[in-house]
């Protein structure tokens, strides 16, 4: 009510302006039936702010106090630009403009690679190939040492070459090739079976002495 006062005698809002329209917008609440209980507080609040704004007009020289609050003018321009924007609202509404284009597409937010202005391809490609190579490490399957088979075959051939060179050697002559547990346990081994086939034979004068290995008479061309 008190915007439309001020807008049909065309003035703008101002302390002076609001101080002009009081005794209208008082005589407009008297005599309005269309008030609600409710809203009637809001308009004896507007009614006592402009009382008091007219009352300073005419007593300059009355001591102000601070109000509560934003100033009653203040509230009357944020009030008209929400009537601006009802009225525009409404004006779109009879127009059937319902629906409004977006300004600007809708693109999904998907991550996407944006190199630099000035980047010049090869230098991006030594870049990436020096990541991969730094990479690589991580990346390579372990090695695993296969360690050779030792061949039971092997040898008895081995000790059989041995004892066609000398007629008698220690049991540690056979071994001294030996490189690891395993191998000493296929010499063994190897040992044993010539002995089988009575290629060899093993003396052991008294216990934890070394063991000798002899050659068989019979079997002294082998190999030749």
């Amino acid at each position: 009510m008190l915007l439309q006062l001020i807008e049909r005698e065309e003035l703008s809002i101002t302390e002076v302006s609001l101080g002009r329209v009081t005794e209208a917008y008082l005589a407009a609440v008297r005599s309005s039936k269309n008030i609600f209980p409710e809203e009637l507080a809001d308009f004896l609040v507007v009614a006592a702010k402009l009382i008091f704004i007219k009352s300073r007009a005419l007593l300059p020289d009355l001591e102000s106090e601070a109000e509560e609050g934003p100033p009653l003018e203040d509230q009357l321009r944020l009030y008209r630009e929400f009537v601006e924007a009802s009225r525009q609202v409404r004006k779109m509404l009879r127009a059937r403009r319902i629906m409004f284009p977006r300004q600007k597409p809708l693109t999904p937010r998907l991550p996407r690679f944006a190199p630099p202005p000035k980047l010049i391809p090869l230098d991006l490609a030594k870049v990436m190939a020096a990541v991969i190579r730094a990479l690589e490490p991580f990346f390579q399957l372990p090695k695993a040492a296969i360690a050779r088979a030792v061949s039971l075959q092997e040898k008895m051939e081995r000790i059989r070459q041995l004892i066609l060179e000398r007629a008698t050697m220690k049991f540690q002559d056979v071994l001294a090739d030996a490189k690891s547990k395993t191998e000493v346990i296929v010499n063994f081994l190897a040992l044993l079976e010539l002995v089988k086939q009575r290629v060899l034979e093993v003396r052991q004068e008294e216990t934890f002495h070394d063991i000798v290995v002899h050659r068989k008479v019979n079997h002294m061309n082998y190999g030749a």
